[in-house]
């Protein structure tokens, strides 16, 4: 995840694109990123710092730690676990639940601040699972490829990423429908433009007993080979994050903040989600 940096923004009137952040005073948070799986234990928890805008990135002290932050990091009252290794946050003894509620709560040193934050997700319901996890083969532009799935009852967001197991110049599609002008140097330089993709489906009726079908377009297959998708069926703060956090301009040129679910001093995203996984392949 990119290093979330937030400050104060002054809005403009409507249809103005800027914003005035020259004089935002610095604000030490902590940055979470921290997503919990159903039917998994928890693990991958990142714990951050913010830094001033205009400053470079110090990757020596972008991580929070036990012995250089004073980290004391609970979900449900249970203490995360700290691995060097990785500079992550887990616990071996919460197996997470399906529609089960869970409060994140992080005490932590950052540039002599004493902070804290905590937030809550609550999972999906059990019910989202990919149908057909074995898609099959199919040439390029193929009308025929689409993924299934049955819901998870109440939950309406569903995302999918959508990536190519192996992605190099020498198995790029040159012949695709949209950029048949490209050569070797171009798809390098743009590589991972083209790898990672994805899709988003919301606003379903979550209640029916009717599988979905998730068309797999030809935009979003750059790649001959196999292809690996995972599906993702989100709670509210999945949704929130994922719709609001990678862009903050409007059409019309106006800002928004993310929606960020945590209270006290924290940033970032703590959310839920059950995940299913799927493989295509798409033939020469």
């Amino acid at each position: 995840m990119a290093v979330i940096a937030l400050a104060g923004i002054i809005f403009s009137g409507c249809g103005q694109s800027g914003v005035n952040i020259d004089n935002a005073p610095y604000v030490p948070k902590i940055v979470v990123e921290g997503y919990l799986y159903c039917g998994e234990t928890v693990g991958n928890i990142r714990l951050m710092k913010n830094f001033p805008i205009g400053s470079p990135v110090d990757t020596s002290t972008l991580y929070l730690t036990p012995s250089g932050n004073n980290v004391q990091a609970t979900i449900n009252g249970t203490s995360l676990s700290f691995d060097p290794a990785t500079e992550t946050y887990f616990s071996k003894q919460i197996n997470v639940g399906y529609g089960q509620t869970y409060t994140l709560d992080v005490y932590a040193e950052v540039d002599g601040a004493k902070l804290h934050t905590t937030s809550t997700t609550t999972t999906p319901p059990k019910g989202f699972r990919i149908i057909n996890r074995n898609m099959g083969s199919f040439g390029y532009n193929s009308p025929l490829m689409s993924l299934t799935f049955l819901p998870s009852p109440g939950t309406g967001f569903y995302a999918f990423s959508i990536v190519p197991d192996t992605a190099t110049t020498a198995n790029f599609i040159y012949n695709n429908v949209f950029r048949n002008n490209l050569d070797s140097a171009k798809v390098a330089k743009n590589l991972n433009n083209f790898k990672f993709n994805g899709a988003i489906e919301s606003g379903i009726n979550s209640y029916s007993a009717t599988a979905f079908a998730l068309p797999i377009r030809s935009d979003e297959t750059w790649f001959y080979g196999k292809y690996t998708v995972v599906g993702y069926a989100g709670d509210s703060n999945f949704k929130d994050y994922v719709l609001t956090a990678p862009s903050v301009q409007e059409p019309d040129g106006n800002f928004h903040e993310p929606v960020l679910i945590f209270k006290g001093d924290g940033i970032g995203v703590f959310a839920s989600a059950i995940a299913d996984t799927a493989t295509f392949t798409i033939t020469r």
